[in-house]
């Protein structure tokens, strides 16, 4: 094989790859005959006529037939891992703060955070038992309540500091940081909004078995992690995390998947990041409106042949 061969056949990558199995001998011998004599490597304008082609393929593939059933499974999985995610990092914060008070520096701050960290965890973890339970209504209700107790709590606590000292006596008239307030509640939101969006929210093609052993993995090793280093927690969890994308990236359903959780990941990387910078939530809400937008869209297009178990 030529060193022009091989670049044509690493250029076809980009076809999915039932097309490279019936078509792949015939589009390398017609790129061939077309090359230069003497050319060695592929022309940048084959380069990207094939590349092109090739996303155009999967493209068409993405948003039509069998595909629209797996963007279904997918959103519903995904309804289901974000607020498990979102229960798992907040139980991860409340292990943190337990590592801190359990290595002798018992302080009432200490338990105090440790509480509200455990508090917080709680009603992600009653939207992901709802959702598991096929109450994907009561799971979405309870997720939305959730963002507006987030905003309103946020609200009093920066009015509060805004306005007045300890003694009661107005000190300062600070507008309240909208940002702070939409990046509180965005995490509900986004839970809640899949779940309206998803077509049958749960476990879908994933498996109930497989799922409650990456969520008893990511839950258990985290919080024992953050115990026993205050600071280990986040990064075991993004590793488990990474590990269990890449297994779920070989399925179709996998892959999509892991895009419909793109604007939950990145409201995390920049919460992280950047706090709650306001141009931070502006391209949060785009990104997540564009994303949820149209994969429900796509989620909802397909239909369920015959046969095929349905969740109200």
């Amino acid at each position: 094989m030529s060193e022009l061969e091989r670049g044509y056949r690493r250029l076809l990558v980009a076809y999915p790859k039932e097309h490279r199995a019936r078509h792949a001998e015939e589009m390398v011998a017609v790129l061939l005959a077309s090359a230069e004599p003497g050319r060695r490597r592929p022309s940048v304008r084959d380069a990207y006529d094939v590349v092109r082609g090739g996303l155009a393929i999967r493209l068409r593939h993405a948003v039509s037939g069998r595909s629209n059933l797996h963007w279904r499974d997918a959103l519903g999985i995904a309804a289901l891992l974000a607020p498990v995610a979102l229960f798992v990092l907040k139980l991860e914060a409340a292990a943190s703060y337990g590592e801190w008070v359990l290595r002798g520096r018992f302080n009432p701050d200490g338990l105090r955070l440790m509480g509200e960290a455990g508090m917080q965890a709680l009603p992600y973890a009653l939207v992901a038992l709802l959702t598991w339970l096929n109450r994907p209504w009561a799971a979405a209700a309870c997720a939305a309540g959730y963002a507006l107790l987030s905003g309103w709590s946020i609200y009093r606590v920066e009015y509060e500091f805004a306005q007045w000292n300890a003694d009661g006596v107005l000190v300062r008239a600070d507008p309240i940081d909208a940002s702070d307030i939409g990046m509180g509640m965005l995490p509900a939101v986004l839970c809640a909004v899949m779940l309206a969006v998803a077509p049958a929210p749960g476990p879908g093609s994933a498996g109930t078995a497989r799922l409650l052993k990456w969520t008893g993995v990511l839950a258990g090793a985290s919080v024992l992690a953050a115990m026993s280093f205050r600071w280990a927690g986040l990064p075991v969890a993004v590793a488990i995390v990474l590990v269990a994308g890449i297994l779920a990236l070989r399925s179709p359903v996998g892959r999509r998947a892991a895009v419909v959780l793109v604007p939950m990941a990145a409201m995390i990387v920049a919460r992280t990041l950047w706090g709650n910078h306001p141009l931070s939530l502006a391209l949060l809400v785009t990104l997540s409106a564009a994303v949820l937008g149209v994969v429900g869209v796509l989620a909802r297009a397909g239909s369920v042949p015959s046969g095929r178990p349905t969740r109200s």
